[in-house]
């Protein structure tokens, strides 16, 4: 019989899970969702189950991230102006022509293929997503009050949002069942998610360049 303590895999597994990226990256941007570097297209409607939720804020620097300081557990989310590049004479033109903050507040949601166990996370730094992953977080919350432990799954999604701009889309997170945490993450059975919080004021357009 293999020794699951001593071959490897559990070390290596914990490495992995200590990254803030964890397996393939997934966007939301004009309506769609898209994984990996070349941006290839998820359909509405797949499911993964969304294991954990990480808040930081990334410093971008021409056009990549160059530094990111991480809410740790249970403590508070640093103050912008804690971190920092508050000139903004001193920041790069963003894509509205305006000074864009080089300090983004970006949320991290690593979720699961519940078939195939390949791991995704979920990068928004904008007010739509940024919602959609609060509100998730909310019902989260909620339902460990009865099933202490629970996930959700999730069907990936896009509602509008009017903004600024114009009309524009934002990620949606539907819950459409609940597991619970375990090594064959058990489903619950006969358990409705709970009613999504309504939806607040948004005016920021819902694109990432991570």
């Amino acid at each position: 019989m293999v020794n699951n303590t001593t071959d490897g895999w559990s070390d290596t597994a914990r490495e992995a899970n200590e990254r803030l990226l964890k397996g393939t990256l997934i966007k939301f941007s004009d309506w769609r969702w898209h994984r990996g570097k070349e941006g290839v297209p998820i359909p509405d409607g797949t499911q993964f189950v969304a294991l954990s939720h990480t808040t930081a804020w990334v410093k971008w620097s021409n056009g990549k991230p160059s530094e990111t300081r991480i809410r740790e557990p249970g403590q508070r989310l640093i103050d912008r102006e804690e971190l920092g590049d508050n000139d903004e004479a001193a920041w790069a033109v963003g894509p509205d022509d305006k000074p864009r903050d080089p300090w983004q507040l970006t949320r991290f949601v690593h979720m699961i293929s519940p078939t195939t166990a390949e791991s995704f996370t979920f990068s928004t730094s904008s007010w739509g997503g940024r919602e959609a992953v609060l509100n998730l977080s909310d019902a989260v919350e909620r339902m460990r009050t009865v099933h202490a432990g629970a996930v959700p799954v999730v069907e990936l999604g896009a509602a509008p949002m009017q903004t600024r701009y114009g009309k524009k889309s934002k990620p949606k997170l539907t819950i459409v069942g609940w597991k619970m945490l375990g090594g064959d993450l058990r489903e619950l059975k006969e358990l409705p998610p709970p009613a999504a919080p309504k939806s607040a004021a948004e005016d920021l357009n819902d694109e990432i360049s991570f």
